[in-house]
């Protein structure tokens, strides 16, 4: 019989005091999947958000903001956690922001610093959260070129992501976009090709390797070149019109 509702509600809210501290964040994070309908859950969350782990904690509060709509309320703690490198782990909270989409805007120059933090989990996070802000987060283009250079693959392919999200654009990008092409990584490749389909950059370089590229081995970088080369070829034709 599957679970209703109120029951998996009921049982996450349980979970939340779980000795396990991973199944406590995992019972927060599912709680705020569920969002304003798990508005019985907010006793439960309250209680968590003042747990003596702070990433149990952390995660009460994303799930709150999610539950109550209060978003913006919560965006300070959040930057104040990113900061917090004593009692949380700053990519933690950097994912919990990449939660809120461009409502996470006010965290935008923090999360540009976390790009040159000495923990890989903390840069990579902090790209995701950037990209998820979208255009708004277009300020963050320089820092996110150079993060391209990480030696993370990790962290390299979270960076192109990002740069599509924001649609920042320009030759300097594009040029390092196209190189990102030939990374050893098959995720950066795909995602730096999705990039520059999102940016509808064209130039025969640009062409001649997103056909290459459409025949890779690897399926996820060749159906993400074939996109980039069919949003290219749609706008030329648009533009042409």
């Amino acid at each position: 019989m599957s679970e209703n509702l109120a029951d998996r509600i009921n049982r996450l809210s349980k979970a939340l005091e779980d000795t396990h501290v991973s199944a406590a964040w995992n019972a927060a994070r599912e709680l705020a999947k569920i969002g304003p309908d798990a508005s019985t859950a907010i006793p439960a969350l309250e209680n968590a958000a003042g747990a003596r782990d702070q990433t149990t904690a952390l995660w009460a509060r994303f799930a709150l903001a999610k539950v109550r709509g209060t978003t913006v309320d919560e965006i300070p703690y959040f930057v104040a956690a990113l900061s917090e490198k004593k009692r949380i782990w700053a990519g933690m909270a950097a994912t919990a922001l990449s939660g809120f989409g461009e409502e996470a805007l006010p965290a935008l120059p923090t999360l540009i610093n976390e790009l040159n933090s000495e923990r890989v989990d903390d840069r990579w996070a902090a790209a995701w959260a950037i990209g998820a802000i979208g255009p708004k987060a277009s300020s963050a283009a320089e820092g996110l070129l150079k993060t391209l250079d990480d030696a993370d693959e990790k962290v390299r392919w979270y960076a192109a992501w990002a740069i599509g999200r924001i649609g920042a654009s320009g030759p300097k990008i594009a040029a390092r976009l196209i190189q990102a092409l030939d990374d050893t990584d098959d995720d950066v490749r795909g995602y730096a090709a999705m990039a520059l389909g999102n940016l509808r950059v064209d130039n025969r370089e640009l062409l001649l390797k997103l056909e290459q590229l459409s025949s890779d081995e690897n399926e996820a970088v060749s159906s993400a070149a074939s996109a980039a080369l069919e949003k290219i070829r749609e706008t030329r034709g648009s533009q042409s019109v």
